[in-house]
């Protein structure tokens, strides 16, 4: 109803303004319209407010639905909703990267401190993605070596946050020393290349990732972080995230003999 009556509106206003003026001369002449002709300020000043109210109900509009609240710090090296974001990543990505270069992502990196908000349990909205993720980072696939892959590790094993990954498997001992690491299942090799999704700003060197600038290519998919959740929370009707074996530790009640 509050739609209806917008349209009403902004009908009358558009009838009104193109009434005509007598004193007014015709003009066979087309003009551009641009961001350089100035709005009618009476105009915009009285359809502002059904316009907020519109944008308000379509950002609140559910999309999807939590069947409980998830944090990005729920687990101690992976988190429900680091996990969704990575998962998100690869499932939403994979096909569009597949399409430009016939290839398929091998691991998704992305950063802990890019997920801005939790996910509470209820439901969720367009205004729900623009809380976890308010920047305008966007998807970059990456070709790196194994030995490229190893710093990674190196850098994930030292900083023990709970980094969105996947497709990288780490296990590590108590002491926070590898165990054991895998791609797939399978181990990493030096001079292979493999296929790595993160975001623009990790790849600039954000939270020091600089182990990502060694990329032989880089791939732009043109898809913002952001909508990668919107397509995700769009797909499921229903979320229910968990914390999984994709980065652990080993933890010793005893000293080992």
């Amino acid at each position: 109803m509050r739609i209806y009556y917008t349209h009403i509106i902004l009908l009358y206003l558009v009838l009104v303004g193109c009434k005509n003026n007598p004193n007014q001369e015709n003009y066979n002449q087309n003009i551009e319209i641009n961001q350089q002709i100035l709005s009618d300020s009476t105009i915009v000043k009285y359809y502002q407010p059904f316009k907020k109210n519109l944008e308000e109900s379509l950002m609140n509009k559910p999309i999807s639905y939590s069947f409980d609240t998830y944090k990005k710090n729920d687990g101690e090296l992976n988190s429900t909703l680091s996990n969704m974001f990575a998962d998100a990543t690869y499932e939403m990505s994979n096909p569009v990267f597949n399409e430009i270069s016939g290839n398929n992502i091998d691991i998704v990196l992305l950063n802990n401190g890019g997920i801005r908000s939790i996910i509470s349990k209820g439901n969720i909205s367009e205004k729900t993605a623009f809380e976890l993720m308010p920047f305008e980072n966007s998807i970059v696939v990456l070709e790196l070596k194994g030995q490229s892959i190893n710093k990674m590790v190196e850098y994930l094993r030292k900083v023990k946050l709970q980094h969105p990954i996947k497709g990288l498997q780490i296990t590590l001992n108590n002491d926070y020393s590898v165990n054991e690491v895998s791609i797939n299942g399978s181990n990493i090799m030096k001079e292979k290349k493999y296929y790595v999704a993160t975001t623009d700003y990790l790849l600039d060197g954000g939270d020091k990732m600089y182990f990502l600038g060694e990329t032989l290519k880089t791939t732009d998919i043109n898809y913002k972080m952001r909508d990668v959740l919107l397509d995700y929370f769009k797909k499921y009707d229903t979320l229910k995230l968990k914390s999984d074996n994709r980065f652990i530790r080993i933890k010793w009640t005893e000293k080992p003999f």
